[in-house]
């Protein structure tokens, strides 16, 4: 990297050796140790600055709630092909919102207090852009600042991570907790990442305007060199060295290294040739508001091939060895998603190719007209039984590189053989239910038919009876509209409040509840009164995808003050005044993973 020998001082001479690299740690210690090398309040002011429109757009999106990631395809990439070829992560943000997002966007936003005059749509949303870049500095302004000479799209590139090198000069990567650095080998140099943010132009000579004026309030030195065919500036020394230039199209601003790869694409070629990215965005579909690419077996097999020799010791170090008979061609080429404006809602999508070869299970749900019309969150899973054998078979066949004592998984497969394995099971799902402040709740599967659900529940009855006398657990049956419902009582102890749990057999369902009342709400739940024929469920799993392999749905109205006064306990007037007028207009949130050629999750937020 340029300047790893000598710093370079703001006239250009030599400032000394650059300070040897130390250990990154991750967790409660991250913030405080990601760059131990100073920084000038000046210099990092400027970075701030720089990155501001980036902040403020992905700010927007979570505090919005309005930007979901859904394949987007349709509108081309203004940065792409700027972007490094070998970018290993790539994320590009829409604020001239593209095709139909600027109508689908106004149209969710009007649900919520702020945005309910679509005439006044654009007004709004720049007021929350102004406030959000205002947050980053207070002299900092969206329509002032960024507006004038943007084209609409700013984006991150990505071509390598923070190295170490080694005596042998073979660089390592190395994100460790506080607690493992002590045991890691001795790494002397550091590098900066290869970062680059792509600014899209709309005006060159107002772009130049903006950065020489913000340079000159902050009083930041830059040296200036001629680089493919335009100026590349470079401020800082060291491991802070930053680099800028200007394009016809694009503002660039990174490391060093970053910014040189982004001008060298006119010669090397960029991320919009990689088949790769090409592949990733024929998965996306439609206009979008942002869009993302993460080259996940490039980015794997970098790693790997930066450690070298090192890799044992330093991923036992961190408690997490690699499986024997790692294989590469497992990862995924890549992962993509974006996120898209319904009129209604906002979609999440994230696609993969597909790697394993088990067949896919999509199909509509078969438990939902059986669960309890006030069911309030409910996670399902399809074919339940054979992914349960495969992560087992698994769990097995990593056994002691991962840490697993053989004798455990053999005390597992005993435990399910004596109920027949998990073979049997078909769909499962875990349910809460809620009747005004009081939530239930339990696990209701399918079994092959009406005749092994009954044999099913009447063997673990059998088995508990058995066990009574050394486990304490005592069995209650009891008959409830024609079904035989066993409640199990389990004794207090070791700071464990007494538990009762029920069984029982309905059609081909296995009914679990935490108390015999879940079980005799699904004994009572007829396809009318059930989850399947609530309006909120049905159109945000229709949004998600109502044919998938797994699924998961929250009701967020019936839950909201529960979960928005517990969380404000100590000031409930700020949920009530603040939070409440927002999240009374949000509907269910549904999340749904589909199997095919490529996998696709989808989160799905509807407004009402």
């Amino acid at each position: 990297m340029d300047g790893m020998t000598n710093q370079v001082g703001p006239g250009g001479g030599p400032q000394g050796p650059v300070p040897q690299g130390t250990v990154i740690p991750i967790a409660d210690e991250w913030a405080a140790g990601v760059h131990p090398v100073a920084i000038s309040p000046r210099s990092r002011r400027f970075r701030w600055g720089m990155a501001g429109a980036i902040v403020m757009v992905v700010a927007l999106a979570t505090t919005a709630g309005a930007f979901v990631l859904s394949g987007a395809a349709g509108s081309r990439s203004l940065t792409a092909a700027m972007a490094p070829k070998n970018s290993v992560f790539f994320m590009e943000v829409r604020t001239d919102l593209p095709g139909d997002q600027r109508a689908n966007l106004a149209g969710f936003l009007s649900h919520f207090p702020g945005f309910k005059d679509r005439a006044q749509f654009d007004n709004a949303l720049d007021e929350v852009l102004n406030k959000l870049t205002s947050e980053v500095s207070p002299d900092l302004r969206y329509t002032s600042a960024f507006k004038p000479w943007m084209e609409g799209e700013v984006s991150i590139a990505l071509t390598s991570l923070g190295l170490y090198t080694t005596a042998s000069s073979t660089p390592v990567v190395v994100y460790a907790a506080p607690s493992t650095t002590s045991n890691l080998p001795d790494l002397p140099a550091h590098s900066a990442p290869g970062a680059v943010a792509i600014f899209a132009l709309k005006d060159r000579f107002a772009a130049q305007v903006w950065v020489n004026a913000e340079l000159s309030r902050l009083n930041v030195k830059t040296t200036a060199q001629g680089y493919a065919g335009t100026t590349l500036y470079t401020t800082g020394s060291g491991i802070d060295q930053g680099a800028y230039a200007l394009t016809d199209q694009d503002l660039l601003l990174g490391t060093v290294a970053g910014v040189k790869a982004a001008l060298d694409t006119r010669t090397a070629g960029s991320l919009a040739d990689n088949p790769n990215y090409q592949a990733a965005m024929k998965s996306l579909t439609g206009d979008s508001l942002a869009r993302f690419y993460v080259g996940m077996r490039e980015l794997v097999q970098g790693g790997l091939a930066s450690t070298g020799s090192s890799m044992s010791g330093i991923v036992g170090a961190l408690g997490v060895p690699l499986p024997s008979g790692f294989d590469i061609g497992a990862i995924p080429a890549w992962l993509a998603g974006s996120i898209r404006a319904e009129s209604d809602g906002t979609v999440l999508e994230i696609a993969m190719p597909k790697t394993g070869t088990i067949s896919s299970d999509n199909h509509t749900s078969r438990i939902a007209s059986s669960l309890p019309g006030n069911t309030v969150g409910v996670l399902e899973i399809h074919s339940l039984g054979r992914a349960l054998s495969s992560g087992l078979a698994a769990v097995a066949s990593a056994g002691p590189a991962a840490g697993i004592d053989s004798g455990t998984i053999g005390t597992v497969k005993q435990a399910l053989s004596l109920i027949g394995g998990v073979d049997w099971i078909g769909d499962g799902t875990a349910v809460v239910t809620a009747t005004g402040p009081t939530f239930d709740g339990g696990i209701v599967a399918e079994a092959t038919d009406a005749g092994t659900a009954q044999s099913k529940v009447d063997t673990i009855g059998n088995l508990v009876s058995l066990s009574s006398i050394v486990t304490g657990y005592k069995r209650h049956d009891e008959t409830y509209n024609g079904h035989r419902i066993t409640t199990v009582t389990i004794p207090a102890g070791s700071g464990l409040a007494e538990l009762r749990v029920s069984f029982a057999a309905k059609d081909n369902l296995i009914v679990v509840g935490y108390t015999d009342a879940f079980v005799k709400a699904v004994i009572d739940t007829t396809p009318a009164s059930s989850l399947a024929s609530q309006a909120d469920y049905s159109s945000a799993m229709s949004a998600a995808g109502a044919s998938n392999e797994e699924s998961f749905y929250v009701n967020v109205p019936a839950l909201e003050d529960q979960i928005g006064r517990a969380v404000l306990s100590s000031n409930p007037s700020r949920w009530t005044l603040d939070y409440k007028p927002y999240f009374d207009h949000l509907g269910g949130i549904a999340f749904a993973v589909i199997d095919g050629t490529t996998v696709n999750l989808r989160l799905v937020v509807t407004a009402r």
